[in-house]
C-alpha cells in the first residue's frame, strides 16, 4: 500500500501518480471537502465490485461519481434541465450531489442497474485538479464500512479497508466533516433525498423555486 502525504502541499508528480493509479483501476483513499472517500475508475467493473466488498456494501446501493467541470456532467447524462442548471451554477463546486438521468457511458455496476447517477463537483482544489488530469469522472463512496459513520481523516481506518486499498492520500481532517446533501429534480420540484451541509432553505432561496 502506498501512502502520500499532502497535508502541507502536493506536487504535479503527486497528481500524476494518483491519476495513473485510478486509471489502472486501483483502489484509492482520497480526501474530499466533505468526508474521506474510496475511489477508483468507474469503468473498471472488478475494481468497483472490490470497493463494494471492502465496504461490505450491498450491491443494490448505487455509488456516485465526482466531476471537475460541467462538460463531464453533460457527457454522462441524458440532459441537464433548467432547474438543474441553476443549481449547478449556484452550488457547484460544493457539498451537493444531484441525481441525474444517466446515459450509457457510466457502467451499470456503478449505479446498481438504475438509470440514474449521483454527481458531485467537490470544493477541493486538489481533487478538482486530479479529476481534470484524469479526464473523466471518478467513482466515489464514503470511507466507511456500510452503515458506519463516514471517516473525516485516516486515523481510524477499518483494518479491512486499510489492508486492501492500493493507496492512501492523507490531507488531514476533511473541511466540512459531513456527507453531502443529495437532491433529485422531478419536473419543477426538488426532492431532498439526504440532508447535508446545504439545506433545503438555501436551495429554495437561491433558485427561487418552491420545494415540497
Amino acid at each position: 500500500m502506498e501512502y502520500i502525504d499532502i497535508k502541507a502541499s502536493y506536487t504535479e508528480d503527486d497528481i500524476k501518480r494518483i491519476s495513473e493509479s485510478i486509471k489502472l483501476g486501483r483502489i484509492i483513499v482520497l480526501p474530499t471537502d466533505t468526508v474521506y472517500g474510496i475511489t477508483t475508475s468507474p469503468f473498471n467493473e472488478e475494481s468497483v465490485k472490490k470497493i463494494y466488498s471492502l465496504k461490505e456494501r450491498n450491491l443494490s446501493k448505487p455509488c456516485n461519481i465526482l466531476v471537475s467541470n460541467v462538460n463531464m456532467i453533460e457527457k454522462v447524462t441524458k440532459s441537464i434541465s433548467e432547474i438543474e442548471g441553476k443549481i449547478i451554477k449556484e452550488f457547484f463546486p460544493g457539498a451537493l450531489t444531484i441525481i441525474f438521468d444517466k446515459n450509457d457511458v457510466i457502467p451499470s455496476v456503478v449505479t446498481s442497474g438504475l438509470d440514474t447517477i449521483g454527481i458531485r463537483m467537490p470544493d477541493n482544489k486538489f481533487l478538482l485538479e486530479l479529476i481534470e488530469n484524469i479526464g473523466y469522472p471518478i467513482l466515489a463512496t464514503s470511507l466507511n464500512l456500510s452503515g458506519k459513520q463516514a471517516e473525516i481523516n485516516i486515523k481510524n481506518l477499518p483494518d479491512k479497508i486499510e489492508k486492501n486499498v492500493d493507496m492512501i492520500v492523507d490531507a488531514g481532517d476533511a473541511k466540512i466533516k459531513r456527507a453531502s446533501t443529495i437532491i433529485k429534480v422531478e419536473g419543477k420540484k426538488i426532492k431532498i433525498l439526504r440532508e447535508g451541509p446545504i439545506t433545503k432553505e438555501e436551495i429554495e432561496r437561491k433558485i427561487k423555486e418552491g420545494i415540497k
